[in-house]
């Protein structure tokens, strides 16, 4: 079952970069104005180094595993008696992520001229 599901997660993760760039590719040429109405205020913005600027968007995304028990039995049998035994393995839960990025770069007239990307 979970490879069943990795294999899945994996095949939808496939188009997941193509599909990010089309849509970054798609914002070239707008005016910064209209980005902003669809994008809300960037995260961080600094200078392109040519009259215009970087506007930095980011989202931390978040895994989160949660913690397992795996019990096991035993049982030994001495004469009339049976004794058992149970241990219990406990894997913590844990937590792990990464920053996205989407960056878009717009010149002195207020278009958007590139973009750049990191992370699903």
């Amino acid at each position: 079952m979970k490879k069943l599901l990795f294999l899945g997660l994996l095949l939808l993760l496939a188009g997941c970069p193509a599909q990010i760039s089309k849509n970054l590719a798609s914002w070239e040429g707008h005016n910064v104005n209209e980005l902003l109405a669809v994008w809300g205020p960037p995260n961080q913005t600094f200078s392109d180094g040519q009259g215009g600027q970087v506007f930095v968007y980011t989202e931390t995304r978040e895994f989160r595993q949660p913690g397992t028990a795996t019990t096991t039995f035993s049982a030994s049998t001495y004469g009339n008696y049976t004794y058992g035994q149970a241990t219990t393995v406990y894997q913590p839960s844990y937590v792990s992520g990464y920053t996205a990025y989407r960056m878009f770069w717009i010149d002195s007239s207020g278009t958007v001229y590139s973009w750049s990307w990191r992370g699903l």
